[in-house]
């Protein structure tokens, strides 16, 4: 147990600094909408905003697309709705 324990923080220490940004602020758009709307306007409009964001940083130059920093700023909508779901 001890040792799932470490290896499973030792992963966590290995997500990038960006990534953790982009789960944070994904966070942060996803609790209104999962809390005041439907499940699928919640999905759509954070997937609109995942995309739109590394569309926008493309657009900007001030990085390369990346499909896991859109995968990062969605995920917490799916925690977030299941916790609406099971609480």
């Amino acid at each position: 147990m001890k040792d799932s324990i470490k290896k499973l923080l030792t992963l966590m220490a290995s997500v990038p600094n960006d990534k953790l940004l982009h789960f944070f602020y994904g966070s942060i758009a996803a609790t209104p909408l999962v809390i005041y709307g439907s499940t699928m306007e919640a999905i759509g409009a954070m997937i609109a905003i995942s995309i739109g964001k590394e569309i926008m940083d493309s657009t900007l130059k001030l990085s390369p697309p990346n499909a896991m920093d859109a995968v990062f700023t969605f995920l917490p909508t799916l925690l977030l709705l299941a916790v609406k779901f099971l609480g």
